[in-house]
């Protein structure tokens, strides 16, 4: 009795590290257009990624940031680009969560649209899974404990 509850002790140790993915929170984030660019931030689960570290790097220079802050409460950033080319845009939360997206700005100084919306499992759904893999393991473990009793 006590190898069964060792092994499948043992088999579930993996799913303790898994479980930190299943209530993590994924990244959705718009990218509108005005007279200025508008950033948005939020988690799959609709709540805004508010007070998050943005840094914006212009076409010009890749390593030092053009403008640096951060998201306000409602997770919106805007920015105001001086010269057309690719400007890249990230934002990190300081827990694992971010964005990086480049914004493609015309010569007229119009934004080209962006029309990715990135959508990650919700949390039921990660739930889900995550139970039906410890079920699946639970059974396998049964089938060959049986398995061998019957030999």
């Amino acid at each position: 009795m006590n190898r069964l509850i060792f092994i499948i002790v043992f088999s579930l140790i993996p799913f303790a590290f898994i479980t930190n993915t299943v209530y993590a929170h994924g990244v959705v984030y718009e990218v509108k257009e005005d007279k200025t660019i508008i950033i948005k931030v939020e988690y799959d689960d609709g709540e805004p990624m508010s007070y998050a570290d943005v840094k914006i790097f212009s076409p010009t220079e890749k390593e030092i940031e053009h403008q640096n802050g951060r998201t306000d409460r409602n997770g919106c950033f805007a920015f105001l680009p001086d010269i057309a080319g690719e400007w890249k845009i990230t934002v990190n939360d300081g827990m694992g969560h971010g964005v990086v997206e480049k914004v493609k700005v015309k010569e007229a100084m119009v934004i080209e649209p962006i029309h990715a919306i990135h959508r990650s499992w919700t949390r039921f759904q990660k739930l889900i899974v995550g139970i039906s893999i410890v079920w699946g393991l639970a059974g396998v473990i049964c089938y060959f404990k049986v398995r061998k009793r019957m030999t």
